[in-house]
């Protein structure tokens, strides 16, 4: 590994900081190189993006994490372009973490060699992501995303795995709430029943958007051309496509209908069906080429991914406001409505988002529905805290098992461009995203439980049911004050 440029003091409130320049310099404090081990990077762990709206949610949870009786000691820095920025959150962390500013191709790639695993959260990754990337793989260094944009994804793939595969490195994509509580349950499902015939998510939840969430969707869409929009309507645009071919179940739901399981409900696109149930199937291909024993997907395997609806009316509405763009014509029509939202103030500014006390009203709920080749069906129930939460937990996670446990997800056998259920199959990371409640706090955890045969309807129904009654409450105590729909994050006020 290249040698560090600077080890920094550590941060706390009353101690001035110094700060990282991720640069290359002659001039070398070798009384600061003794402090650090031979043949061992500067940093174990570098969250890059680290002040942004996710950014702070990662940071908040990772040190949190740290700073447990048991936790294994890690030295681990924040990034990023402001150091005033950074200084500040690093300032609030019990762990003191040190700080790094990067923002030059030759800054990133400085970053990328200090450290072992880096866990890389500013978007949109579309504009910004890319180098993050390069720079990883050519230092053999780890990588968390936390990205839901599936062009993003698939370019990374076609330039990138085979590069990472041949070094060695985790490429770990797709690492937050849009991805990982489906392909999770989908591992387990298919674990306990595959090889399977069909996989149905029904997916619901209550949370409020980030600025950096809006501005990711209006960067897909501005960059939408024709031959993106192939990649972007194709199921299989991540891999894992079946001997079959593309069955109509498996295209995007763009209108409202009636369910197949449970038909007095009715599915709709759901926020994050187009990235999840791609990210599915590429879950199916990686496992099939893994020689070692491991979940069997099925070769005849269909997936679906939606929200439901208790009201026919609320599902078309639904369908109408979130519409899957099907052309050039339909994302520029988009484009504009998302231009005009943001000039008007009707969403926030990149780097805020939902408050503690706005998220402390969200949730997640899903439930995953598989029937196997014999007949035989099975479904994990998830639940857990507001989205963003679920991301800071899950991408965290997902940094300390690379850091943590080489032995058992066997980088050298499994690199590559990667899915969560791929790259961590054989890891803790399952019981790690259970263990701790957001920053390891009092508030709910995720839980995935695993269950035989079908949810019966009047499950899905006393479900939505609940969930409604929250939507109504939180429309409520925004309408009345009483909670910010957003703001800039605690830690960088």
């Amino acid at each position: 590994p290249t040698p560090p440029s600077s080890v920094l003091s550590s941060v706390h409130p009353s101690i001035p900081l110094s700060i990282h320049k991720a640069t290359n310099t002659n001039m070398i404090d070798f009384d600061e190189l003794d402090e650090v081990e031979p043949e061992r990077r500067a940093y174990d762990l570098v969250v890059f993006g680290a002040t942004g709206f996710s950014g702070c949610l990662v940071v908040e949870h990772l040190d949190a994490l740290l700073s447990l009786p048991d936790a294994k000691p890690h030295r681990w820095a924040l990034a990023g372009r402001s150091a005033e920025k950074l200084q500040r959150v690093a300032a609030k962390c019990k762990t003191m973490p040190k700080v790094i500013v990067a923002s030059t191709k030759e800054e990133l790639h400085q970053m990328a060699a200090d450290c072992q695993v880096l866990v890389a959260l500013a978007g949109p990754y579309l504009e910004c992501g890319e180098e993050v990337v390069r720079a990883c793989v050519e230092n053999g260094t780890h990588y968390v995303d936390i990205t839901g944009e599936v062009n993003f994804g698939h370019r990374m793939i076609q330039r990138y795995h085979a590069a990472a595969k041949e070094k060695g490195v985790m490429v770990v994509q797709f690492a937050g709430a849009m991805s990982v509580p489906e392909d999770l349950a989908g591992y387990l499902l298919a674990s306990k029943l595959g090889p399977l015939q069909q996989l149905r998510v029904y997916v619901w939840g209550v949370g409020l958007r980030s600025g950096g969430s809006f501005n990711t969707g209006l960067t897909v869409v501005e960059q939408m051309m024709p031959d993106t929009m192939e990649v972007y309507h194709d199921p299989f645009s991540l891999g894992g496509r079946r001997k079959c071919g593309i069955r109509a179940e498996e295209r995007d739901i763009r209108e409202a209908e009636p369910d197949k399981l449970f038909p007095s409900t009715w599915v709709m696109p759901a926020y994050a069906a187009h990235t999840s149930a791609r990210v599915l199937r590429r879950s199916c291909e990686l496992f099939e080429g893994l020689e070692e024993a491991s979940p069997v997907y099925g070769d005849s395997l269909s997936v679906a991914v939606q929200d439901l609806a208790l009201e026919a009316k609320d599902a078309k509405y639904a369908a109408f406001a979130n519409p899957v763009p099907a052309d050039i014509k339909d994302t520029l029509k988009q484009a504009r409505t998302m231009e005009e939202m943001r000039k008007r103030s009707l969403v926030p500014e990149p780097g805020q988002g939902p408050p503690k006390e706005a998220r402390a009203h969200g949730s997640v709920e899903y439930y995953v529905v598989a029937e196997s080749e014999s007949g035989e069906w099975g479904h994990v129930h998830i639940t857990g805290p507001e989205g963003y939460e679920v991301t800071a937990i899950t991408s965290a996670c997902a940094a300390l098992v690379l850091l943590e446990e080489c032995e058992a997800i066997h980088p050298q056998e499994r690199a590559g461009v990667l899915t969560p259920a791929f790259a961590f199959h054989g890891s803790s990371f399952l019981e790690r995203v259970q263990a701790q409640a957001f920053a390891a706090g009092s508030g709910q955890k995720l839980c995935l439980k695993v269950c035989d045969g079908k949810p019966t309807e009047d499950e899905i129904l006393k479900a939505l049911g609940r969930v409604a009654v929250q939507r109504k409450t939180v429309d409520e105590r925004l309408e009345k004050g009483a909670v910010k729909a957003w703001d800039v994050p605690a830690l960088v006020r």
